[in-house]
């Protein structure tokens, strides 16, 4: 008879052959029987598993997300945030044919995430309901932030736990999403930071790309996956991937260098690596080229020289120490940090086959870590080079924390869990299950626990975020600001004032360092300064032609350098049609945008014995005063040139 006891191969279930007698008696061996297990019921556990963290893991950004009534309807108050508005406005005002000139001289800014806002306002006006530009930003931001980055940051990190069993699977399908977004670092640090929300978009679209890159890399490298046609798809999903995230900003294609090129070292034959050092020299002359032709007059070939106003934020033990807690402070960071030092070694003893990956993983990790001490402790030279494609702040380098720690934990968990340690025997004593009913050896035991640990800390006790968090609402709250500051009470009341006053084609000149530029953010009033810095190179000489013709104290220059001004904003769809234009005092630059560089470019618009001459001969008209008692400065004026 056959057995009744199969045995198990390689995804098939084989029953034993047996010898069977038929109705004749003769002997007869039966016949093989392949059984294919269920893959059905394995597959929706890992589907399960991976919509609750993600779940979960949404649950934790919208629950930090500010919830006042002034998030929702007021801008965000900080030196970036008026241009991501006027991007906005501007595609708003002449549609989707000004995607690639969003700045105010028409040159280019990374347009996906403004696009998808103003994308997000059609929609839901041909719905019939309207979102403003704020609650828009916030929609498209919580999507990419707590959807998005989260999915992409399981998509890769499952390429380090691919072979794992079912089990394993499920607990890190649920721990990465929620590792994702734990950190203050991202996507949080992006919405107070500029706020930098086209570069947050980026980085959440990067995770894709990454995983991607490696897909392709294995479809050339690995000899059962070199088939023309998974080549193909990969290196097209590739080059999509990488236009995503250039048009979300092109700048975190220096990231995804970092990230990749380790793979590419480790794992790439010597032609491959060739061929990318020299892309890598020829995108670094070319990104040369480009900032010398923006920023021109500076003396690029002394790196000792650049960033000379840069300070230290930390010190050399503190940025360490953030890289290594993934910038989780207290005792939660302190579990983030010993679980990173395990998975760093894990992912190098246990990790059998894949020591390449291990060595990449690992590089990323240091040369991640190598870019933010650079960039927040370290000064001279080197650090200036090694720092200088992320404008030489910590602001940007800190986004990279999360993606270089999750990945590493992900691979070094899954080596915990089910470790390869090799021949080493004693060594693998320590992997021995426990017992038949706990199939975990000891130290996989102490890696769930202290994982679980560290998720319910970072989630539920992480006062940073809960800071930030608070610091964001604060900064729509214009019932808090400080008197000065960019949109205090009488500067909002003062520009809906303003608004109400001046011609809906009407151009107001105004320094946008005291909180005027926010008209635009507010209301879509035509300033012709929307951003601190509206730049002179391209189509924008008309803003240093105005603040020079003013500064003159000729009237006659002013007016014929004032009076014909058709602005960016209007030009495409309204481009001859004649308006007023309007000069606005509104006190003194506020302190908080006092760190640009080239404040002194709008100091004429506060010369107050200028402006009064400008009046005395008629070339400024007063239209109404908006002085305010609570408010630094003498005048606040609305005035009108006197165009002909």
């Amino acid at each position: 008879m056959s057995s009744e006891y199969p045995i198990s191969g390689n995804n098939l279930i084989i029953t034993n052959a047996g010898i069977q007698k038929t109705i004749e008696g003769k002997a007869e061996k039966a016949k093989a029987k392949v059984q294919v297990p269920r893959k059905q019921p394995m597959r929706i556990c890992i589907l399960s598993s991976s919509c609750f963290g993600l779940f979960l893991a949404l649950l934790i950004v919208v629950s930090w997300f500010p919830k006042t009534r002034s998030m929702w309807n007021l801008p965000i108050q900080a030196i970036d945030a008026p241009s991501h508005y006027y991007f906005i406005r501007k595609l708003m005002q002449n549609g989707l044919s000004v995607m690639w000139e969003l700045n105010p001289n028409d040159s280019f800014y990374p347009p996906l995430f403004h696009c998808l806002v103003y994308l997000l306002i059609c929609v839901s006006n041909w719905l019939g309901f309207h979102v403003n530009i704020f609650t828009g930003l916030n929609l498209i931001w919580l999507v990419s932030s707590g959807l998005l980055f989260p999915i992409g940051m399981l998509l890769l990190c499952s390429f380090f736990y691919s072979d794992a069993s079912k089990k394993c699977w499920i607990i890190l399908n649920i721990a990465v999403p929620v590792l994702s977004v734990v950190s203050v670092a991202q996507p949080y640090w992006m919405l107070n930071a500029g706020p930098l929300i086209a570069y947050g978009l980026a980085t959440s679209i990067l995770p894709f790309l990454i995983y991607s890159s490696l897909r392709l890399m294995d479809a050339v490298t690995i000899r059962s996956e070199r088939t023309v046609a998974h080549v193909l798809r990969w290196s097209l999903l590739t080059i999509v991937l990488l236009l995503l995230m250039l048009l979300a900003h092109p700048r975190v294609a220096f990231t995804y260098l970092v990230f990749i090129g380790p793979f590419i070292l480790v794992k790439m034959s010597k032609k491959d690596i060739l061929c990318f050092l020299l892309c890598i020299f020829l995108a670094a002359g070319l990104f040369f080229a480009y900032v010398s032709h923006r920023d021109h007059g500076k003396d690029y070939l002394h790196p000792g020289s650049w960033f000379h106003t840069f300070r230290p934020t930390r010190s050399l033990g503190n940025a360490v120490k953030t890289v290594l807690t993934d910038a989780i402070p207290g005792l939660a960071g302190l579990f983030m940090a010993i679980l990173v030092c395990i998975c760093f070694i894990a992912v190098l003893l246990l990790c059998g086959e894949r020591f390449r990956d291990a060595l990449a993983v690992d590089g990323a990790f240091l040369l991640t870590a190598l870019i933010f001490v650079s960039s927040s402790a370290l000064t001279g030279p080197v650090a200036n080079v090694i720092t200088a494609a992320w404008y030489r702040g910590e602001t940007r380098p800190l986004t990279m924390i999360p993606l270089a720690v999750v990945p590493l934990l992900a691979f070094g968990l899954r080596c915990l869990l089910e470790p390869r340690p090799g021949r080493n025997l004693k060594i693998q004593a320590l992997f021995r299950p426990v017992s038949p009913q706990v199939q975990l050896s000891p130290v996989g035991v102490i890696t769930v626990l202290l994982l679980v640990v560290v998720l319910v800390l970072c989630s539920c006790f992480e006062p940073a975020k809960k800071q930030l968090s608070a610091i964001v609402a604060g900064s729509t709250d214009v019932e808090t600001q400080t008197p000065g500051e960019q949109l205090s009470h009488d500067k909002y009341y003062a520009l809906k004032k303003v608004h109400d006053l001046v011609e809906g084609n009407a151009v107001v000149v105004s320094d946008p360092l005291n909180g005027s530029m926010y008209g635009m953010a507010l209301y879509g009033m035509d300033m012709l300064y929307p951003v601190y810095n509206p730049m002179d190179t391209k189509n924008g000489q008309v803003f240093g032609r105005v603040e020079r013709a003013f500064a003159s104290g000729d009237s006659e220059r002013l007016l014929n350098t004032v009076c014909p001004v058709v602005t960016s904003y209007k030009a495409k769809s309204q481009p001859e049609e004649r308006s007023n234009k309007y000069f606005l005092t509104m006190g003194p630059q506020s302190p908080s945008l006092r760190m640009f560089t080239y404040k002194a470019q709008y100091y004429p618009f506060h010369d107050d014995r200028l402006i009064n001459e400008y009046e005395q001969r008629g070339t400024l008209v007063k239209i109404s005063a908006l002085d305010s008692p609570n408010e630094p400065g003498s005048q606040w004026n609305l005035y009108r040139f006197a165009c002909r």
